[in-house]
């Protein structure tokens, strides 16, 4: 009778490893809560009104769904390239103008939604909102981490480190 159970169980545990294994991979919860807390940023660092916040929120679904297609034209178009990787006379000219265009056509839509938010500020909250926006500019444009998980130096024309050889 014991031996007829077993499988039950067994079952149930792996299913649950594979909903572990899936929430540590993908982290739903996290992506959500992270965009949420960058429109609660904004909103809040520019002290929207109420009405602020529903205009706010009206820019912002369209502004997602174009996104959301956006990003997924370019994966298909990424997995489309690095499929034909193993072709002897594919010419990636083509496919890689088009990633170009949707990017192109992602940054676009990125700039007009950040334009018509600007035109839902009043006077005392454009200068804020042009900080912001120079400010999130700047800092998208970070460097990978070095080796040791520190940031590396934007200037290389430094003297090596004790014991250590100049990049090369």
């Amino acid at each position: 009778m014991k031996s007829k159970l077993l499988p039950i169980p067994l079952i149930l545990l792996i299913v649950l490893n594979g909903v572990l294994i899936f929430m540590l991979l993908k982290r739903p919860h996290e992506k959500e809560s992270q965009n949420r807390n960058q429109r609660n940023f904004l909103t809040a660092q520019l002290q929207f009104s109420i009405a602020q916040k529903e205009q706010f929120s009206a820019l912002e679904q369209p502004h997602k769904e174009y996104m959301t297609v956006f990003d997924t034209q370019i994966k298909k178009s990424k997995d489309f390239l690095f499929r034909s990787i193993s072709e002897k006379n594919f010419n990636s000219d083509s496919i890689t103008t088009s990633i170009g265009m949707i990017v192109a056509k992602k940054e676009t839509e990125v700039f007009h939604f950040f334009q018509k938010v600007r035109n839902i500020c009043n006077e005392e909250q454009l200068k804020s909102f042009d900080e912001i926006i120079m400010n999130a500019l700047h800092n998208g444009k970070r460097r990978p981490p070095h080796e040791s998980g520190m940031q590396r130096p934007m200037n290389r024309n430094h003297p090596p480190r004790e014991g250590r050889r100049p990049p090369r």
